[in-house]
């Protein structure tokens, strides 16, 4: 791992509070695109998703109208969303597990927000060992045909700013202990931090690598073998 200078690093408490994002960050894929892409056989539309993603995750496109774009180009069914759901383990992170299991027995808090979807976030918690009470993610809606047509609306995370808007409420639960730590790929899990809401703020390229979240984030980490060294050196 290239050298990091400490001191740009906030003091640790005993026990901190570490949230991560989901797709490309606990899971080496986007779900929703590649959920959604399996449901098509046109490469032209698949590429259109890819874009709308990249853009997404960048900061060029609100979280709301890239979600509603990409499910208005696939049609996709709850049982789309049971099968992902089955697969997803297959799809961890290499080294996340080591990544987590550190942080448990550091007794560490451990979070997941996402703008994902709760049914396929669910079984890596389950897997990282992180409470469904500490797991945020959408909740699916579907029509009269079957077939999914959004996420609910009453849910912070299925709008812009959502991430902030869940650290704000557990900040005002209490339920925060130390240093927040978020950890992601994307411009919204920087949000987070930028906007005061995370005392420190870990850029994830696991997966992907988004020009704007390396060039504003703090520090990033190309593996998940660097940032368990990473943590290691903080904690320890």
């Amino acid at each position: 791992m290239t050298k990091i200078n400490m001191t740009r690093f906030p003091d640790m408490a005993r026990r901190n509070s570490f949230v991560f994002d989901f797709d490309s960050t606990l899971v080496t894929i986007e779900t929703l695109d590649t959920l959604l892409k399996s449901c098509l056989s046109d490469d032209g539309t698949r590429r259109r998703i890819d874009d709308i993603t990249a853009r997404a995750m960048n900061g060029e496109m609100d979280f709301d109208a890239s979600l509603s774009e990409r499910l208005r180009l696939a049609k996709v069914k709850a049982a789309h969303f049971a099968r992902m759901a089955g697969e997803i383990a297959d799809f961890v992170t290499p080294g996340m597990d080591g990544v987590m299991d550190f942080l448990r027995r550091k007794d560490q808090e451990l979070f997941i927000v996402s703008g994902g979807f709760t049914e396929i976030v669910r079984p890596v918690a389950g897997l990282f060992g992180v409470p469904e009470g500490h797991c945020f993610a959408n909740d699916y809606i579907t029509g009269a045909d079957g077939f999914v047509t959004g996420v609910r609306a009453e849910n912070p995370l299925a709008h812009e700013g959502g991430k902030q808007r869940v650290l704000r409420a557990l900040r005002e639960e209490n339920r925060l202990p130390g240093t927040v730590v978020m950890l992601g790929d994307g411009m919204s899990d920087y949000g987070v931090y930028a906007d005061g809401l995370a005392g420190f703020f870990i850029g994830c390229g696991f997966s992907a690598v988004r020009p704007g979240v390396k060039a504003a984030a703090p520090v990033f980490m190309e593996t998940a073998a660097e940032l368990l060294s990473l943590l290691e050196t903080l904690l320890d």
